[in-house]
């Protein structure tokens, strides 16, 4: 198991539920298939990610999680392509 800070796991927390639903349900689909959110997968073509609401996560989201700004940066750097 993971020795995690309790501290940065409420910072995370709070962040995270100050995002709103709209916006973590967005960062949720870039999470789970980040080429489909991109709108790269032919078969997922009905997800609707709107790069706007990812930026604005990433910016209240960077620096807690490694693969969390690295998802989220590699869904921007595809949708600018």
């Amino acid at each position: 198991m993971h020795d995690i800070d309790p501290a940065d796991l409420i910072e995370f927390a709070n962040r995270w539920k100050d995002l709103g639903s709209a916006i973590t349900e967005q960062v949720e689909q870039v999470l789970d298939d980040p080429r489909a959110a991109a709108g790269l997968d032919e078969d997922h073509a009905d997800l609707e990610v709107n790069p706007n609401a990812i930026r604005l996560a990433q910016e209240r989201l960077q620096g807690l999680h490694d693969g969390i700004d690295e998802a989220l940066a590699d869904f921007l750097d595809e949708v600018a392509g």
